[in-house]
């Protein structure tokens, strides 16, 4: 039986009622940072990165709402969004990890700074949204649990939309093997869902430079290969997590992890 650290003893038994891309990309990553944080649910201070990336997609919600409906989309109306949600996110899921308050004023004009590109750029001009937060599921056969989604996007012609913050430019092709997992279970969704193939599955970054970018990255519709892949990995994260499957991971995303203290604490018996 393994032993884990006293602040996550006696651990539930995992039976998860659905998985999500998140869900499962995360255990994939580390299975032990994963019990540490969704089954053991060990609280750590929300990092910089995490509560601007929250805050930038809640404002572009917002942002993709209001067009959607007509009501007011201005960058008066979304200054007035963007810092209701910057302080909310630190109320709800704070503490936030700032060195001080002058970094978290810094932070906080250049994620508005970020958002401000995104509503001038093409991304806006190009289609009104289909739909906003669209929440999906996909059955898989052989997985006893449904899988689900929220689509940050959906354009009229069914592209699957997802927004990504980035503190550099990222490299297209690193970044469609990165997603994957996320946007080929996007593509399961929406067939399930309507009967049809999205014609591209994109990912949509808004890059924190000093001169903020929005780059669009389109990956090709997945194919059975690409699809079978997906729903193998969904079926081997369900069966770890059910059975208990929890160990180290080591490897380069040690270096940022916030659960080093309660790792050094694992042993197997």
């Amino acid at each position: 039986m393994k032993k884990f650290p006293s602040e996550a003893s006696s651990p539930p038994a995992v039976r998860p009622d659905y998985l999500s891309p998140s869900s499962v990309k995360s255990y994939l990553l580390c299975s032990l940072r994963f019990f540490f944080e969704r089954v053991a649910q060990i609280r750590k201070p929300t990092t910089v990165a995490l509560h601007i990336g929250k805050t930038i997609h809640a404002t572009l919600q917002s942002f993709n709402l209001a067009r959607w409906r007509g009501e007011n989309s201005s960058e008066t109306a979304m200054e007035e969004a963007f810092s209701t949600h910057f302080l909310e996110l630190e109320k709800t899921e704070g503490p936030v990890d700032y060195a001080d308050e002058k970094t978290r004023q810094k932070v906080r004009s250049c994620a508005w700074n970020t958002v401000k590109a995104y509503m001038a750029s093409d991304e806006v001009t190009s289609q009104m949204p289909l739909g906003v937060e669209v929440g999906l599921s996909a059955t898989i056969p052989g997985l006893p649990v449904p899988v689900r989604g929220v689509i940050d996007l959906v354009q009229h012609d069914l592209t699957a939309v997802d927004y990504k913050s980035a503190a550099a430019k990222q490299d297209t092709g690193h970044a469609a093997f990165e997603h994957e997992l996320q946007l080929v279970t996007y593509q399961m969704m929406i067939e399930e869902a309507t009967g049809d193939t999205p014609p591209s599955l994109d990912l949509s970054y808004l890059v924190k430079t000093k001169t903020p970018q929005v780059i669009r990255v389109k990956i090709p519709p997945a194919d059975d290969q690409r699809k079978q892949r997906v729903a193998d990995l969904y079926r081997i994260a369900y069966e770890d997590i059910t059975t208990e499957h929890f160990h180290p991971q080591p490897g380069m995303q040690c270096s940022w992890c916030q659960y080093r203290k309660e790792c050094s604490g694992w042993c197997s018996k």
